[in-house]
């Protein structure tokens, strides 16, 4: 059909065509577009997500590695503090043995080097451990031992005191009728009357007549002996022995008003040398050395 045959219908008709190709191909730019904008919308969210993932991952770390190394420094700090702690404690328990615990110390071993070396015993006969502390479950409640003695024949917890003066050993509300003056000065110090107590008389700076209480009761050494025997699970009964020592005083200045046999009361080196010499190592055998070195060890682990 020539241009010239075409009716305004056919030019109409044309028209329609075109425009709708050029809507179609408007269309189909405009979705390709928009399917642009969303994917590129997709890819920023994305992108967007793995920062923030990425970001969260790293100050997560960043807090992970500081809290580890806070807690590296805490525990640091803490462990030197219970280092010094212990410094500590391990120099009060160094520190803390008075004149007569020393000299008692000093006696008990020359005593076992002269037996071991008499050939009388051997160095596993015989264990002296100074300054034990038998931990309770308060701080208040732990008891402190001068000296403990092991030895075949028996255990022994010894209660060392260094004096000078004249000493009344076992005085309780016994001996208030004859001798009243004693029921003055247990008031005056505070002391339990019910309780066998040990004082001395003594001169003082100023040439003035002194009496002072060594703080101590025959109840409370025959407790730590049952308690040492009680933590240890020991099978024989411990023997206490209060020992008062001092340089050229001997027995004649001690009188003793004690009713209580189950408590040793020994003055003197020498004394405290018979003591052992004679009704230590002549007796029954209770404990055999392998035995011996269980409970010294295991008194030293709580005293390390």
């Amino acid at each position: 059909m020539s241009l010239s045959n075409l009716q305004p219908m056919h030019y109409i008709a044309l028209g329609l065509a075109v425009a709708l190709l050029l809507f179609i191909v408007l269309f189909i730019y405009a979705l390709s577009s928009k399917k642009k904008a969303i994917r590129a919308k997709e890819e920023a969210l994305n992108k967007e997500r793995s920062e923030m993932k990425s970001n969260y991952e790293e100050s997560s770390e960043k807090s992970r590695l500081t809290f580890k190394k806070e807690l590296a420094e805490q525990k640091d700090t803490y462990e030197a503090q219970l280092s010094t702690q212990n410094a500590q404690i391990d120099s009060l328990k160094l520190f803390s043995r008075d004149k007569g615990e020393y000299l008692t110390d000093l006696t008990l071993i020359n005593l076992k080097d002269n037996l071991v070396a008499q050939e009388r015993i051997r160095p596993e006969d015989m264990h002296v451990l100074a300054n034990i502390y038998i931990p309770g479950k308060r701080v208040k409640s732990t008891d402190k031992l001068d000296h403990v003695i092991l030895t075949r024949t028996g255990i022994y917890v010894i209660d060392s005191n260094y004096w000078t003066g004249h000493l009344y050993h076992g005085i309780s509300e016994m001996q208030f009728d004859g001798e009243p003056i004693f029921e003055t000065v247990f008031n005056i110090l505070e002391l339990d009357s019910k309780s066998e107590q040990t004082i001395c008389l003594d001169k003082g700076e100023d040439g003035s007549a002194q009496f002072r209480s060594y703080k101590h009761s025959i109840e409370e050494l025959k407790l730590k002996a049952e308690r040492l025997e009680k933590v240890f699970e020991l099978p024989y009964p411990v023997t206490p022995i209060a020992y008062y020592n001092a340089e050229g005083v001997g027995s004649e200045h001690i009188t003793n008003y004690s009713r209580d046999n189950s408590v040793k009361v020994i003055v003197g080196e020498k004394e405290l040398e018979h003591f052992f010499e004679k009704f230590v190592f002549h007796g029954r055998f209770q404990y055999k050395v392998e035995e011996l070195e269980e409970v010294r060890a295991a008194i030293e682990h709580l005293n390390p």
